[in-house]
């Protein structure tokens, strides 16, 4: 039985949509920035790591004058910081510049002394380029759709 061809162009629109969203990655990984802990009080240390870093990064906690560097270590940057008295009680960004790539993740003071929590991570901007492109060929796909139906339903005149 043959396919009628309405129905051979929406598989075909769904197909190129779909080798469109798998080959819109980046050729280089986005930068993800980790943190372990991701709690701590005054005296805490610590350590962040830039995952798919190929080069020295740089990293800074928003509104204090704590900065670090990051140097590489094989495809990943580490380094760490210490959290000061200066700091009050509350959740800090904490950002990683690794060449022009930027990711960022948060960081939380917390008041006394206890024990750390967890890592956490967030990815960079690169990653959000990437979901942003395969939800427009999920639209593109969509439209083509709604054409290829709304031309077969068309009677000659």
């Amino acid at each position: 039985m043959r396919m009628p061809q309405p129905i051979r162009g929406m598989l075909l629109t769904l197909s190129a949509a779909l080798v469109l969203a798998l080959t819109a990655a980046p050729a280089n990984a986005a930068v993800t920035v980790t943190l372990s802990p991701t709690a701590g009080a005054v005296g805490t240390r610590v350590d962040v790591l830039a995952s798919d870093c190929d080069m020295d990064a740089t990293g800074d906690v928003e509104n204090t004058d704590t900065s670090f560097k990051l140097p590489k270590n094989n495809n990943n940057a580490q380094g760490s910081f210490t959290v000061t008295e200066k700091m009050k009680p509350g959740t800090y960004t904490v950002t990683v510049t690794c060449g022009s790539d930027t990711a960022a993740t948060k960081f939380t003071v917390t008041s006394g002394t206890g024990a750390a929590t967890g890592g956490g991570s967030t990815a960079s901007q690169a990653t959000t380029a990437v979901l942003w492109t395969g939800a427009a060929a999920v639209l593109v796909a969509a439209a083509g759709l709604w054409l290829l139906k709304r031309r077969s339903n068309v009677t000659a005149a």
